[in-house]
């Protein structure tokens, strides 16, 4: 078994080692892709303008954003994923209330939706004619097939990669984002609202906008977060380590040692909207097989 590596960000994930009382970076690395990713955080309140609407993104922004989403690695440069831009208001709104009752969807001015996509290659095929007998005679190709669990592995990778590139160039450019896992509940009422078809899924959202004001950049934790070589189970000690490291982070709330940890499993493992993701995923992955 390999020996288990319990390094803090400074001696191994390249943080910067100067933090503040808060555990907040406060160094730079001079390189400017590494600070974008040092200080980014999660944006959840949205700036507005004088009318009390939400400032809007320009189209040069959308546009840049769109562009590095587009330039994101992708297996075979196949795509196997859209982009859903949303901005109209009413759509906000609804996407607030299926993602687990969430105000700030509705308070941003821009959502985008990352849907892993399998049904344009499916008409890209149909299109092409590799669904004709003629076509099967002559190359020996399976007739035609659902896609399956790998086609999604490595879809799923695509749009998720996307969606980060999307995140990085939106911080570049003075806004702030954030993921809403939450986009994959309430599967068949999104699906119809999004028009989906079979052999596609919603796998993540973004909420983007200029924030409401700076937003600190809290250091995440990285005990137990990289193995050498081989995958290693953590030790009491290691687990120890973990507690604490979170218990320190998330003070003054975490008064108790393990209170984070309980917090995520009372909060997150152990609430209703894990059942109903765990339900809808279920769903998703029936329309993405076409069932």
């Amino acid at each position: 078994m390999g020996e288990q590596v319990c390094m803090t960000g400074a001696e191994y994930c390249g943080r910067a080692a100067g933090v503040d009382t808060n555990g907040y970076p406060i160094e730079t690395t001079g390189n400017a892709v590494l600070d974008i990713l040092e200080h980014r955080s999660s944006t959840r309140a949205f700036a507005r303008d004088d009318n009390d609407r939400p400032v809007a993104v320009t189209d040069e922004q959308r546009a840049a954003i769109l562009h590095a989403a587009s330039r994101a690695p992708s297996a075979g440069a196949m795509m196997m994923y859209s982009i859903v831009s949303i901005r109209e208001q009413a759509t906000l709104d609804r996407l607030a209330d299926l993602c687990d009752h969430q105000p700030m969807i509705a308070k941003a001015p821009w959502a985008l939706i990352f849907v892993v996509d399998y049904a344009k290659w499916i008409d890209l095929f149909e299109h092409a004619g590799c669904f004709e007998p003629e076509f099967v005679e002559r190359t020996g190709k399976a007739p035609r097939r659902a896609p399956g669990l790998g086609d999604f592995a490595i879809a799923a990778q695509d749009a998720v990669i996307a969606a980060q590139n999307a995140v990085v160039a939106a911080e570049a450019l003075g806004l702030g984002s954030c993921y809403i896992g939450d986009i994959v509940e309430n599967a068949e009422e999104v699906a119809e609202l999004l028009d989906l078809p079979p052999y596609t899924m919603p796998l993540s959202m973004l909420i983007i906008g200029a924030p409401r004001k700076e937003r600190p950049a809290i250091a995440h934790p990285v005990v137990n977060l990289v193995h050498e070589e081989r995958y290693c189970r953590a030790d009491a000690a290691t687990m120890d380590a973990q507690v604490d490291e979170m218990d320190a982070m998330f003070r003054p709330h975490a008064r108790e040692v393990g209170e984070r940890v309980v917090d995520i499993y009372t909060r997150k493992h152990a609430s209703p909207f894990m059942a109903e993701m765990s339900r809808s995923m279920e769903w998703w992955f029936k329309n993405w097989l076409g069932k």
